[in-house]
């Protein structure tokens, strides 16, 4: 991968995760979730608490639609939310064991961590795939972009660096006959994207849904959408925990993959009762979210929809682990 970019080398996903694991055998095991006993009675996980640290994005709408419609309590679970905003920013408290799951997280970075040796992962459910328009990339006008040609020798601002934005972009630019080493990637937090934009600090911003529609409120214009070419359907993020905890739970993990895969179906099928939801977990309006396009929450997760993940991380020269499959929790 090239290490020239703006950023690259700033604060990697990888980074974070060995951060976090030098935090961890450092600072001894951490507080507890209080999750209890990995199992109750006869094996069951009735009684189980769940701590899941979650982006308030999209991507995790089948979270929400479980803990609204009862799956986890009908499970026997007792599931409760933290908000994060990146989903390596909460590896420490999944390692110190103060969260269970991290919601929303991108696949490549934990699959570099994986490969890299840094910590053991465990994919437990599918958060969402990409889908038209509910990602992409947005300039304004008076920045002189307005299709990928344009971005060449750009700077894009992304959540994370190394990461799924930066790979589907790179792929999309490609495709667009645009020399992807020509740009440059920073790291701004989503909240921070637009007025990043505004002031001429970036040329482009690399943003998902609730944070898209924020960015064109504010007067961007849409450069293209991520989810086009190689990036169709692109499979973006999960729910992910340590093959420890899952090993260690494994009724609860079970029981929690199967509500979540109710959450994800209902979110499917039901469209309009999403788009009520998000004001409520998101910092979305009702009016804006009324009209917003939603991703797409696959009902389960499957090794080829990883494996096509880890393809592209291969070709674009991140580091893989050989057999994607293994991490899947069944």
């Amino acid at each position: 991968m090239r290490r020239t970019r703006t950023g690259r080398l700033a604060l990697t996903a990888v980074g974070a995760v060995s951060l976090a694991m030098l935090s961890f055998a450092c600072g001894g095991s951490g507080s507890s979730s209080g999750s209890g006993p990995a199992t109750g009675p006869g094996g069951s996980a009735a009684g189980t608490s769940i701590v899941v640290g979650a982006l308030p994005v999209i991507d995790t709408a089948g979270l929400q639609v479980a803990l609204k419609q009862g799956f986890f309590t009908q499970a026997g679970l007792n599931v409760t939310v933290k908000s994060v905003t990146q989903s390596t920013a909460a590896i420490p408290d999944l390692l110190h064991g103060s969260i269970d799951v991290i919601g929303g997280g991108n696949y490549v970075s934990f699959l570099e961590a994986q490969a890299n040796g840094t910590f053991p992962v465990e994919f437990l459910a599918p958060a969402d795939d990409c889908t038209a328009d509910t990602y992409g990339l947005v300039a304004m006008p008076s920045a002189g972009v307005a299709k990928p040609a344009d971005l060449a020798g750009k700077t894009i601002a992304v959540n994370l660096t190394k990461n799924i934005q930066t790979l589907t972009t790179d792929a999309v630019l490609k495709a667009s006959g645009v020399d992807a080493a020509s740009v440059h990637y920073v790291q701004i937090p989503f909240p921070d994207m637009v007025t990043a934009l505004q002031s001429g600090r970036v040329g482009a911003i690399s943003v998902i849904e609730p944070f898209l529609a924020a960015a064109l409120a504010a007067g961007g214009k849409l450069v293209t959408s991520t989810c086009t070419g190689p990036a169709a359907d692109f499979p973006l993020s999960a729910y992910v925990t340590t093959q420890s905890w899952a090993q260690q739970h494994p009724a609860a993990a079970r029981a929690f993959q199967q509500a979540l895969e109710k959450g994800n179906a209902y979110a499917t099928a039901h469209p309009d009762y999403v788009r009520k939801l998000l004001p409520s977990y998101t910092a979305i309006t009702a009016k804006a979210a009324a009209g917003l396009p939603l991703s797409s929450f696959p009902a389960t997760l499957t090794a080829d929809a990883v494996q096509r993940v880890a393809t592209m991380m291969s070709a674009g020269g991140l580091a893989t682990p050989t057999d994607v499959a293994s991490l899947l929790f069944h």
